[in-house]
């Protein structure tokens, strides 16, 4: 084995290492109800998300003001918000590590206003749990947390396909 090798061999071997110990478990725990999942508002303030919000289905709506994708996507939840109102509470979920403030400033300067609940995941229970790996991912969750629907990223071709499987679990 020449040296070029061996290098390459032990680069490989780090990574494989450090992908071990930085990469959590692929296996999601599976969650028997939304009884556990506290989240945060836009003011900082915890609240559990059974407590809340578990009399209807809900559609969680994984997304961050950092995914152009995510933005594109907000005026199609707000229609879908105000075309499913009473049918199902709509929660948008922001991942936690940015700073609330940013959050806050972006919602409020949005060109329209967003209607349905912003929470950040602060303790990421659910983007584990649903294993949430990319942005935009849109979930219908009975009340027991148990997926009815799931869609990953946005295309405006897609609306009318996503609102249609979401009406056909209601």
């Amino acid at each position: 084995m020449n040296r070029n090798h061996a290098v390459l061999l032990i680069i490989a071997l780090l990574s494989f290492l450090l992908i071990l110990v930085f990469i959590p478990d692929s296996t999601p725990d599976s969650i028997s109800s939304l009884e556990g999942v506290t989240l945060s508002n836009l003011n900082g303030q915890q609240f559990r998300l059974a407590g809340q919000f578990t009399e209807k289905p809900m559609l969680i709506v994984f997304w961050s003001v950092t995914c152009g994708t995510c933005i594109e996507e907000i005026p199609f939840i707000i229609r879908l918000n105000e075309s499913l109102q009473g049918k199902l509470t709509i929660i948008g979920i922001h991942p936690p590590g940015f700073p609330i403030k940013k959050i806050q400033k972006f919602v409020k300067k949005f060109p329209q206003p967003i209607p349905y609940l912003i929470a950040i995941d602060d303790q990421s229970s659910l983007i584990r749990n649903y294993n949430v790996s990319v942005l935009p991912r849109t979930l219908l969750l009975n009340r027991q947390g148990r997926v009815l629907y799931d869609h990953l990223g946005y295309s405006p071709e897609n609306e009318q396909e996503i609102e249609s499987a979401i009406n056909a679990q209601l």
